[in-house]
């Protein structure tokens, strides 16, 4: 009887790693949507949400552990090329560091017509939010 329920334990558990490894699959999967957008990559222990305002303006909430760190933005017609230059003529946008951000407040804004918006800090996608009507 002992064999028994060893093996039965043993398919309990694999069964229990199996539907783990499909669940966080399909999790992984599923991009998270805000507003017109769609989050193709979100490093979430740094961009904790995403608002768009009607206007179509952007904000971040950030972890407050990194809101004192610089962040680049990038916006673009395709994806990953067709780079568009920003209002001061650059093809990047910084948002300055120690700029006195609060802490669990939406900061960062910024407003675009580009299909495609990349976020980077210290060198690293960090976010980029893709309009749905061109998915």
């Amino acid at each position: 009887m002992t064999n028994k329920n060893n093996r039965l334990i043993s398919y309990f558990a694999a069964f229990a790693l199996l539907l783990g490894f499909v669940s966080t699959t399909q999790a992984e999967d599923q991009k998270a949507e805000f507003g017109p957008y769609v989050a193709l990559t979100r490093d979430a222990n740094i961009v904790r949400d995403v608002k768009v305002e009607e206007n179509g303006r952007i904000y971040l909430l950030l972890n407050p552990d990194f809101k004192e760190k610089e962040i680049i933005l990038k916006n673009s017609t395709s994806l990953k090329s067709g780079y568009r230059k920003w209002f001061n003529d650059e093809y990047e946008l910084v948002s300055a560091a120690n700029q006195g951000k609060a802490p669990n407040e939406y900061t960062d804004w910024v407003t675009t017509s580009g299909n495609y918006v990349e976020y980077y800090m210290e060198g690293k996608l960090i976010l980029h939010l893709a309009k749905k009507s061109v998915l």
